[in-house]
């Protein structure tokens, strides 16, 4: 065929139906012929295949059913290995010669047996149960423990009827008692199901617990020691205390001349001891998105081994023995260490390619092992983001840093920044929970962090050496990894204050991001029928999930309204497309916590607009912290005192907050008065009258701050906020005429009786109704007789100690 240029074009031959079908089963049958010998090539890769589905089908499904499905499905698969054995394994194959047709039968038999095992250890643990004991006291066996550097315990027990409980030690409780594994221990506390995530941002306690298997948490009293576990169960225990005061002289050995901030980053970042890290510390790593290196990971582990090869090196020890010497390190670094998820894979993994073996069988054994070891290591996030960055640094490194190369960027730089990229693309279903911010500049912070974090640990080993032969100069001999770790914190700390201009963290859903995880991953693996099969697909629902992702974003909500869980307090967060507002704090304890994580999780560095309602601890105690954190830019209240002018609620927050010098100063420099008519402007749609009071009274209950919060948008909807008025203020507002009608009531006093008459509520006339509570608190607030008069009005009552945080949006 020629064209209007006379240049000839090839002849396309139109197939038929039939031969285009015939084609793809042809190229299907080839792939999974590849698969195949990949599969006989790695004889772990299918068991460890095996084992990570039943454990993931149990846990999900919290019974053994499907893992009795997997295990017919293996026995029918090798049923027929076992009988077409010489047409699947041709005898002239390499691969014959290793696998005997006979040998099929007690690997099925153990394969199965190992199912069995992983399906009943998760179920049973799952659906245990223990009832709550009379006296409170609770006979159980020790099933792990962990010393920490600042004299904490992690201790995990097993109860009668087979359930776990975590423990924690009030006071005295523990005092200078050797618990080791196996145990057994007569507690006296409290028992109870560990509580759920409350606020945005907030640490899920209660998934984390459930991932480990842990049912219960019990706060102990007072402990007795039973009956002390015999040789050889104490050798666990004996070993752990070995290397936890090994660890421990090993930090003080190269901390000698150190601060108390250097000493705990030294602990954290090379043995993975967080226990002395303040919540200061840890705020800008994660604010960073460097949490990770406060933990021991492979990038650490890889910083240990760094110093094997050329130790190796100078003694001339041969190949044999040089394999002895790097299992015996790697068994050493991951004692040292505690043998977390990331450790116990890299060191297999090291092993196993010091060894001369691929990384996917090394990464199947790990697998394996892991699993046998504990059935619930596939549930733990350190194992789900060590394999992930594993698998994609070794599928994406090749081709980003070929990539970078054509930039001109030199190959030895270019394979250093492959490295964390394709971790951080493989972290990408992990993004919201490690707060990710992904712009160029954080990426930076996380390569040149994991950088350092690695020459931290390489040169800790041989500092801890240097030092304990010459302890007299120990400061100088640690200078190497102190400055590693300076540098560190520097690091961090710029990247935690860029995040205050900048870098909104990730908040996409967990599913949108698992689908682009996956759609990236199939897009760079080598051409293969998996690929070919899943990349549509996922790329498919992908392009789905980012439409509904744009609707939400072009339809976002004019306003935002978290109706926080701060316990026994009040705080509500209001968030609007210019300003944001915080009503109210909750405590000391719980501004420093849970406020914080709101205010993180939205990536808000510092509040426009904090109301005080009125003086209680309860309600303000929260903006002390957050104003010596510089979080504040201005406080608004009914009752600012003066130099010489203090209100005894006023003398009476201040000793409860212990806030003196500079702080107090800078707090009291951020309070301006409002009263009764003022207007609060956060947005053109969002806007805060002030109700009451008309002028100073005082800063008691009574005194505190009304305002009715008016959204306009499709639907007008408002909120009335009382603060801890009672019954007298009620029937003020009540007699004066004000406009109190509102659609959502914020329950005064945390559902006191004393308050929310049904006066009160028929001038209201709510719909919902919000009361901010603590669970079993001292005053039994909401009181029986407050939540009769809503409900009995028509009102939709929701409680923060029930629902956790309330969150609506407009």
């Amino acid at each position: 065929m020629k064209n209007y240029y006379d240049k000839t074009y090839g002849f396309n031959r139109h197939y038929s139906i039939r031969e285009h079908v015939v084609w793809r089963l042809r190229a299907v049958a080839c792939d999974f012929g590849y698969v195949y010998l990949a599969l006989l090539k790695r004889p772990v890769l299918f068991p460890a295949v095996i084992m990570l589905t039943c454990s993931a089908a149990s846990y999900f499904s919290g019974s053994v059913l499907p893992v009795v499905i997997l295990c017919a499905l293996v026995v029918v698969l090798l049923i027929l290995l076992y009988r077409n054995f010489p047409k699947l394994i041709p005898a002239e194959s390499l691969i014959s010669g290793r696998l005997d047709k006979h040998a099929l039968i007690p690997a099925a038999v153990f394969l199965c047996m190992i199912q069995l095992y992983i399906g009943f250890s998760i179920s049973h643990r799952q659906n245990a149960v223990c009832e709550v004991a009379a006296n409170g006291e609770y006979p159980c066996s020790v099933t792990s423990v962990t010393y920490d550097l600042s004299g904490d315990l992690d201790l995990t027990v097993r109860l009668d009827g087979g359930a776990l409980a975590k423990v924690s030690f009030y006071g005295d409780s523990r005092e200078n008692v050797v618990i080791d594994p196996g145990d057994s221990l007569l507690l006296s506390g409290k028992l109870k199901m560990p509580e759920k995530a409350g606020n945005p941002g907030e640490f899920d306690y209660k998934e984390y617990l459930r991932s480990k298997g842990i049912s219960y948490h019990i706060s102990c009293d007072s402990l007795k020691v039973l009956q002390k576990a015999s040789f050889p169960l104490n050798l666990t225990g004996i070993i752990q205390r070995f290397f936890f005061y090994l660890r421990k002289y090993a930090i003080e050995a190269v901390t000698v001349s150190s601060d108390i901030e250097e000493t705990a980053l030294t602990a954290a970042v090379c043995t993975g001891d967080r226990s002395l890290i303040d919540k200061g510390v840890q705020r800008d790593f994660k604010m960073a998105c460097c949490s990770h290196l406060l933990a021991v990971s492979g990038t650490h582990f890889a910083g240990f081994l760094a110093c094997v090869p050329m130790l190796i090196e100078i003694l001339g020890i041969e190949r044999k023995k040089a394999f002895a010497v790097h299992v015996i390190f790697c068994i050493l670094i991951g004692c040292l260490t505690g043998w977390g998820d990331s450790v116990t894979r890299a060191a297999i993994m090291s092993i196993c390619l010091y060894a001369m073996r691929d990384w996917l069988s090394a990464l199947s054994l790990a697998a394996v092992i892991m699993i046998i070891s504990d059935p619930f290591s596939l549930m733990s996030s350190g194992f789900q983001m060590s394999f992930c960055s594993v698998i994609a640094i070794k599928i994406y490194s090749g081709k980003i840093t070929r990539a970078l190369m054509r930039l001109n960027i030199g190959e030895k730089i270019a394979s250093v920044l492959s490295v964390t990229l394709s971790a951080s693309l493989g972290m990408i279903p992990f993004w919201s929970d490690i707060s990710m911010r992904p712009d160029p500049e954080h990426l930076l912070i996380q390569i040149a962090g994991s950088f350092i974090a690695g020459l931290c640990c390489m040169f800790f080993v041989p500092c801890v050496f240097l030092c304990s032969v010459f302890p007299f100069i120990s400061g100088v001999l640690s200078t190497p990894l102190r400055l590693c770790i300076l540098l560190l914190r520097e690091l961090v700390s710029a990247g935690s204050k860029l995040s205050e201009f900048g870098g909104i963290p990730v908040h996409l859903n967990k599913v949108f991001l698992s689908v682009l995880g996956l759609t990236v991953f199939f897009f760079l693996l080598p051409p293969c029928l998996i690929r070919r099969i899943f990349l549509k697909i996922t790329a498919l629902i992908l392009a789905f999930l980012i439409g509904f992702e744009f609707f939400n974003v072009f339809n976002r909500p004019v306003c935002t309204v978290v109706f926080a869980d701060v316990g026994q307090g009040d705080c509500c967060f209001i968030m609007t497309e210019e300003l944001n507002c915080l009503i109210d704090c909750g405590t000391v304890d719980e501004g420093s916590t849970s406020v914080c994580n709101i205010l993180d999780y939205y990536g808000i560095s510092r509040v426009d607009v904090c109301i005080m309602s009125h003086w209680d601890v309860d309600h303000a105690g929260g903006f002390s912290y957050l104003s010596s954190q510089q979080r504040t830019k201005n406080i608004l209240t009914s009752f600012v005192p003066g130099a010489d002018e203090y209100d005894k609620d006023v003398q009476e927050y201040f000793k409860a907050v212990d806030m003196t010098g500079s702080d107090r100063a800078l707090f009291i420099s951020q309070l301006a008065e409002v009263s009764a008519g003022d207007r609060i402007i956060l947005s053109d749609a969002v806007f805060i009258d002030v109700l009451y009071p008309s002028g100073r009274i005082d800063g008691g209950n009574e005194a505190s701050l009304v305002l009715s919060l008016h959204i306009k948008g499709e639907k007008d909807s408002t909120i009335l906020f009382t603060g801890d008025i009672g019954t007298k203020t009620e029937s003020v507002l009540i007699e004066s005429g004000m406009d109190i009608d509102c659609d959502i009531l914020k329950v005064a006093h945390h559902g006191s009786k004393y308050s929310s008459s049904i006066e009160f509520i028929n001038a209201c006339s709510p719909e919902i109704a919000v009361i901010s509570v603590g669970a079993n608190n001292f005053y039994g607030h909401p009181a029986p007789e407050t939540i009769e008069r809503l409900e009995t009005y028509g009102c939709e009552v929701f409680r923060t100690d029930q629902e956790g945080a309330v969150v609506m949006e407009y």
